[in-house]
């Protein structure tokens, strides 16, 4: 029954990430150009409004749907709380929207930027904890913390705004890759091997 459960859980994940990604480029190819904005600020452009919170949402259940799954494999019950972290703070973005870069900071900008934060560091966290089963993900996690740094200081640094972003986007392309792992495992692995945490 945990097997079942597990893949089906780990299916959905994969399918609300293909979504999430479909629309994440679709909004890069319509709005290429403007790579040094960050993505949450795609919701003051015209398709953006509609479709940057659906990618938000979209990837966000699938790391809950992913985050479920682990808890099915009896995985470790750490990780499947800082993967929940990301999932919820990815819904949290999409309701919470951050302001044009050339406002002030607004209450739901910082309710945005929090969160965003708050998960950018849980995940990677998540991916180390999880290493002993997959070893693939210390390197994503690693980098993980590393682009986060770099994504901190654009906002830090005099000038190094219009990088942010680039930099953001290095970020959650490597988060992504962390949750597509966990996926992949997941569908691909005896629930056995996550519980006792052998290496695959």
């Amino acid at each position: 029954m945990n097997e079942r459960m597990t893949r089906l859980l780990a299916g959905s994940a994969l399918l609300w990430m293909v979504v999430g990604i479909s629309v994440a480029v679709y909004l890069e190819i319509v709005y290429a150009g403007t790579v040094h904005q960050t993505f949450s600020e795609y919701v003051h452009t015209g398709q953006g409004a509609r479709l940057a919170g659906v990618a938000m949402l979209a990837v966000g259940f699938s790391s809950l749907a992913a985050a479920g799954a682990l808890w099915s494999a009896g995985g470790p019950r750490s990780a499947y709380w800082l993967i929940l972290v990301w999932g919820v703070g990815l819904a949290v973005l999409a309701i919470f929207p951050q302001e044009p870069a050339d406002q002030a900071l607004t209450w739901h900008g910082a309710i945005h930027r929090h969160a965003a934060l708050a998960g950018l560091i849980t995940l990677p966290l998540a991916g180390l904890l999880l290493s002993r089963q997959w070893p693939l993900l210390v390197p994503f996690s690693i980098v993980s913390f590393a682009a986060l740094a770099v994504f901190v200081l654009t906002f830090v640094v005099p000038g190094w705004r219009g990088h942010s972003g680039i930099a953001e986007r290095f970020v959650l392309g490597v988060d992504i890759g962390i949750v597509g792992v966990l996926i992949r495992r997941l569908i691909a692995v005896p629930v056995a091997v996550v519980r006792t945490g052998q290496p695959s």
